[in-house]
């Protein structure tokens, strides 16, 4: 191997290590954190969504091929602001309140005003009572935040939850995003499928195979 493939391969696997880390490292110091930092959306664009206004307002129809906007990478965003939260979530509540914002590949639907947010936002409004909402935060629009989808209820602050459409309430029903799930860097770490235990095998077997064939070389 050429000492210029070599250096390619050395710069590719540092800069592979450092995205790694950017999306495992927790949101908190301590062994009990329960978030990474980064999250990714994905799912949005099979179906239709229904928005509501943070006041339970029927808002218009959002079509699938939109919908797909949502899907993306977020960051956890402590500093996180916009004055219409207020509205969501009380101030004395963000202690319990965990905001990751749009960062790569996502995007808000209102396109044409100057300050628009999307976020998502974990939050437990209750004891064992934690759900996650997708809102979109945009100035000067009375309707702001819209929320455009949250999650079920779930007594443990987790990120492996089922998502569901927005109601105004009444006799509408919300439906169940089944193609919609959150996905981190800690699900490389849940030996959950075959597909995860055969990559770890073919990567310990790999790096086995480059140690044995680097000690042939020394002899």
């Amino acid at each position: 191997m050429s000492a210029g493939l070599k250096a390619c391969g050395a710069l590719l696997a540092l800069f592979s290590a450092i995205i790694f880390m950017w999306m495992v490292t927790p949101t908190e110091q301590t062994l009990a954190a329960v978030f990474p930092n980064v999250i990714i959306m994905s799912g949005f664009g099979s179906e239709q969504i229904d928005p509501i206004s943070f006041d339970n307002n029927s808002l218009p129809e959002l079509p699938a091929a939109q919908a797909s906007r949502f899907n993306g990478i977020y960051q956890f965003d402590p500093m996180f602001y916009h004055k219409s939260l207020d509205r969501f979530i009380p101030w004395e509540s963000r202690d319990k309140t965990h905001i990751f914002s749009c960062t790569l590949f996502c995007g808000p639907m209102n396109t044409s005003a100057k300050e628009v947010k999307l976020a998502l936002v974990h939050t437990s409004p209750g004891e064992k009572r934690n759900l996650w909402y997708l809102l979109e935060f945009a100035d000067e629009d009375a309707n702001s935040p819209i929320v455009i989808a949250r999650t079920k209820f779930r007594k443990e602050a987790t990120y492996r939850v089922p998502w569901m459409t927005v109601t105004p309430g009444g006799e509408i029903k919300p439906r169940d995003l089944l193609d919609v799930h959150l996905i981190t860097g800690w699900d490389a770490f849940r030996f959950d499928t075959p597909l995860k235990w055969g990559c770890t095998v073919a990567f310990v077997a790999l790096i086995a195979l480059l140690c044995h064939s680097r000690k042939d070389k020394d002899d």
